[in-house]
């Protein structure tokens, strides 16, 4: 009897080989269900389970000729599915890798952005008193004519109109304005240079 379920055993491999289509239909009917079972002891996800499964039963229609060499139907369809899975897990185990690796290099540059911008704010605020500073030490009429030209946008003839001075001189007092606040912010001047 043994002899017998050996020779259905070839002959049905011997279909599947050739490519009969009720023999894969059999066949697929016979293991589906089965394999997804097994590939889902494997995997956390039905969806990839089933697809595993999938991909086995099409890797054998594709490569239908290559069944006649094998032996036992059962060990060969249990193997496809098991290096399926572990391929899939593999595969899910690089994409994580990958993942991480983004999640902590964009980690490290919103971290490196923070600790830019709260350097940039710390120099922002010191430059930003130096400047008060300096413009405190200029001469009253010169840090006028300053002030309206550079914080208000005033052009050099609205300035003089505005004050009653010539353009010449509102010319002189931003060039010496100038003049001193490159020397009083030279140290952060530096630091751009």
């Amino acid at each position: 009897m043994e002899q017998d379920n050996s020779h259905i055993n070839t002959s049905f491999i011997s279909l599947l080989a050739k490519g009969d289509k009720v023999a894969f239909e059999t066949l697929f009917r016979l293991y589906y269900d089965k394999l997804t079972y097994i590939a889902r002891n494997y995997l956390v996800r039905a969806e990839d389970a089933e697809e595993i499964v999938q991909n086995v039963f099409l890797h054998l229609l594709e490569k239908h000729s290559t069944l006649a060499e094998v032996t036992n139907m059962n060990a060969y369809l249990y193997t496809l599915t098991k290096r399926g899975c572990l391929d899939q897990l593999r595969h899910e185990k690089v994409k994580r890798n990958y993942v991480d690796k983004a999640l902590h290099k964009a980690i490290e540059v919103q971290s490196g952005f923070l600790k830019d911008e709260a350097a940039s704010l710390l120099l922002e605020n010191e430059l930003g008193q130096k400047i008060i500073e300096g413009l405190e030490q200029l001469p009253e009429k010169c840090k006028t004519v300053f002030m309206k030209s550079r914080m208000e946008g005033m052009k050099h003839k609205e300035i003089a109109e505005e004050l009653g001075i010539s353009q010449k001189t509102v010319d002189n007092h931003i060039s010496r304005a100038l003049t001193y606040m490159r020397l009083h912010l030279k140290d952060f001047l530096n630091l751009f240079l």
